[in-house]
């Protein structure tokens, strides 16, 4: 599990692959348009709200960076919702 001594970002993003059995899972910043990895939550609860998203809903997350660019740990949900929302 994360701990929260890094900075933090937060990201508007769409999920584009739900969480696999590894507990990964792929999301689209709705802003620039690139995607990226969650790969760690902070806690158990966090993971499992992550894990009931599905294929184009909408999440705005609070993310610490990981050691590689486009990998990622989330920390907390700002927000959930239909992928409109962002568009």
């Amino acid at each position: 599990m994360l701990k929260q001594q890094q900075r933090s970002c937060e990201r508007a993003s769409v999920v584009v692959n739900p969480m696999d059995d590894n507990g990964r899972m792929e999301l689209r910043d709705i802003e620039t348009d690139e995607t990226y990895e969650v790969v760690d939550y902070i806690d158990d609860e966090l993971a499992a709200k992550l894990g009931s998203l599905s294929t184009g809903e909408a999440v705005n997350l609070e993310l610490l960076a990981g050691s590689e660019s486009d990998v990622f740990g989330a920390v907390r949900i700002e927000s959930t919702g239909p992928s409109a929302r962002f568009q």
